[in-house]
């Protein structure tokens, strides 16, 4: 089963990307740091991509407590029965061609930033008809190919982040698009489990195929939040990082991979020594989860040093956000004190009126928020009409574009360690 559904993704994904001229070198782990070719350390300063091609709902609709127990999957299948497949299939094609363009890249260049990170959701760049072997998506591919090209014309390094894995790599709905009805970590658990793993092994080496010769990609940041089951044992972690990185070197031996740790990139105690010599670790950390970081600290960073002075390998703060600005300008000093590359956690989404500050802000239309309360199944939501669903899916085509978001350039320049 493996090797057919190998040639099958492989077939596709060898039509990608050659070689273009770019103005990023290809980086690597030496002695604790990201360098380039001529061997100088290259400090990460980044911004998540979100909710791009993943559509992560609290990111783009209002609806309380439900946009966390939600899967964009469920949130795009709700829309398809509101409005039709076909209508709603054109609303997301659009959402992809408007919520990143090119010009973008060039602003994040000019206000300091040198690389982005580009969540992806597997179902919506492998096609899965059932009965049959599953192949890249060209239309969800085609996307993340505009990205490699616009990050090796204007200096920006993509981050290839697989953001949800099959079967997900850990059980929140709003993070690994599990169904909110079965919180399970199929990436780990239950029959389809070894399945899910050989279909993410296959999907890493047919990325890294297409991608092996572009110098803008910075990494391959192999699973987002990986959170094994209780009971599961941890060693399930490295041994599916290894079978990747083995598939991934047999079709490029050049760039960097980069490894989260267990219980949402916090457990680093299975994943030392490293199993590549071209290796970088990543960490999260968010305030609202985790009260050590109620305000950026040497200490709770140690743990992190730590890892990075066993392995020789570097660091780098993949997530962080949803703060005040002060917060996350404390944070960015933290990690340039400690030569540790950072990316802000998100770069656009919706307004939430809850006093953290982002970049760039979606005032979404009205209609658009009766909407997703709707999609949401919030209380006291009322159906709209499909006219009127299509009237707020345009609307919201025109405010997710950057010229009609709300830019807050004191927030770049703190994000980006001016």
């Amino acid at each position: 089963m493996i090797s057919k559904v190998a040639i099958a993704i492989l077939v596709i994904s060898t039509l990608g990307l050659s070689a273009q001229a770019s103005d990023n070198t290809l980086l690597h782990a030496a002695g604790g740091n990201v360098v380039d070719e001529s061997g100088s350390p290259v400090q990460l300063r980044c911004v998540n991509l979100s909710p791009w091609l993943d559509p992560v709902v609290y990111l783009l609709g209002k609806g309380g407590f439900r946009v966390l127990t939600t899967s964009s999957s469920e949130f795009k299948h709700r829309l398809d029965e509101l409005v039709g497949a076909s209508k709603a299939e054109e609303f997301w094609r659009q959402w992809t061609d408007h919520f990143v363009v090119e010009s973008d890249f060039r602003q994040l260049k000019d206000r300091g930033f040198n690389c982005v990170r580009l969540p992806l959701n597997y179902r919506f760049i492998v096609g899965d008809t059932p009965g049959s072997d599953p192949t890249l998506n060209a239309a969800g591919i085609a996307p993340v190919d505009r990205a490699v090209a616009w990050g090796a014309a204007h200096g920006i390094y993509v981050i290839l982040d697989l953001h949800v894995a099959p079967g997900g790599q850990n059980a929140l709905p709003a993070v690994a698009d599990v169904p909110s009805s079965d919180r399970v970590a199929r990436l780990w658990a239950g029959t389809t489990a070894v399945l899910n793993q050989k279909m993410t092994v296959v999907l890493w080496q047919a990325l890294a195929a297409r991608y092996a010769r572009a110098s803008s990609i910075g990494g391959y940041d192999l699973l987002n939040e990986p959170s094994l089951p209780s009971g599961t044992p941890k060693s399930q972690l490295p041994a599916l990082y290894k079978a990747i990185i083995a598939a991934i070197r047999i079709v490029d031996r050049s760039h960097m991979v980069i490894l989260e740790g267990n219980n949402f990139a916090h457990d680093f105690s299975v994943l030392s020594p490293p199993p590549d010599n071209n290796v970088m670790y990543e960490f999260h950390e968010y305030a609202i989860f985790n009260r050590e970081w109620n305000r950026p600290n040497q200490k709770a960073l140690t743990p992190f040093l730590q890892l990075r002075a066993d392995t020789q390998m570097p660091l780098w703060l993949g997530e962080f956000g949803e703060e005040s600005l002060r917060w996350q300008s404390e944070m960015v000093q933290l990690m340039k004190t400690n030569q540790i590359g950072w990316a802000i956690w998100p770069w656009k989404r919706i307004e939430l009126g809850n006093g953290h500050p982002i970049m760039q802000t979606i005032e979404p239309p009205a209609a658009w928020d009766e909407l997703t309360k709707y999609l949401l199944r919030t209380r006291f939501s009322h159906k709209p009409s499909s006219a009127q669903a299509e009237q707020a899916m345009a609307q919201m085509l025109q405010a997710i574009r950057s010229e009609h978001c709300k830019e807050n350039p004191a927030v770049a320049d703190v994000l980006s360690g001016h």
